[in-house]
């Protein structure tokens, strides 16, 4: 028990001295930021007719523009593969959207509360994004009858935004636990499938609600 009890001072100690150089350092203007986060994506609208939810990643830096406005670029990747059809469908389609984002987020801070740190975000850029809806196999045991359709494959480079609410979390000066809640737009069209029994309705614009939980280093 004497030697746990040691070794857990001696862990402490350890992280102390590795992050007291960090101790009491502010958050400046001019000064930089970098970012890792995962957040979890809903499709809404007419895209949670073609897919279930999904994790996105992303990673930013940027730099304390003034005292309120925090710029940053934001690369994100997306990946829907999971359908969300009913009936004789599911399980029959296969169906993918995928997408890579380069954008310029703005943070507006609202208020600043000791440890904690709401704020405002604007995001925009160009998004590349790809749209598969795969074969689907002829069958004449059902009525009416079913054709084989072709599988359909649409790439496209656009552009689209985000707006959010989120908080900072100050663990230590130099770092903060960051969560953001966020509605998305993509400008794109994925094409329907209108033969009976299999009616995928088209998509005009792709839209989600996210979450995103992050870490938030200051140097």
């Amino acid at each position: 028990m004497l030697f746990h009890y040691k070794f857990q001072v001696l862990i402490a100690v350890f992280f102390m001295m590795i992050l007291s150089p960090f101790v009491g350092m502010p958050q400046e203007v001019n000064q930089w930021g970098t970012g890792i986060s995962g957040s979890y994506s809903q499709p809404i609208a007419g895209l949670s007719n073609w897919f279930r939810p999904a994790l996105n990643w992303g990673i930013s830096c940027g730099q304390q523009y003034n005292e309120k406005w925090f710029i940053d670029g934001l690369i994100e990747y997306s990946r829907f593969d999971r359908e969300n059809l009913s009936g004789y469908a599911a399980g029959k389609v296969d169906l993918l959207l995928e997408h890579y984002e380069i954008q310029v987020s703005g943070r507006y801070q609202i208020a600043k509360t000791g440890r904690f740190k709401p704020y405002f975000n604007l995001a925009g850029g160009i998004y590349q994004w790809k749209g598969i809806r795969g074969e689907i196999l002829a069958d004449a045991t059902v009525t009416p009858y079913i054709p084989h359709i072709d599988a359909k494959k649409i790439e496209e480079t656009n552009w689209g935004f985000r707006t959010g609410i989120g908080l900072e979390v100050k663990i230590v000066p130099a770092l903060s636990l960051d969560i953001l809640g966020y509605y998305r737009f993509i400008v794109g069209d994925l094409w329907p499938t209108l033969q009976p029994k299999i009616e995928l309705e088209g998509v005009s614009g792709f839209q989600t609600i996210n979450l995103a939980v992050g870490m938030r280093y200051y140097f």
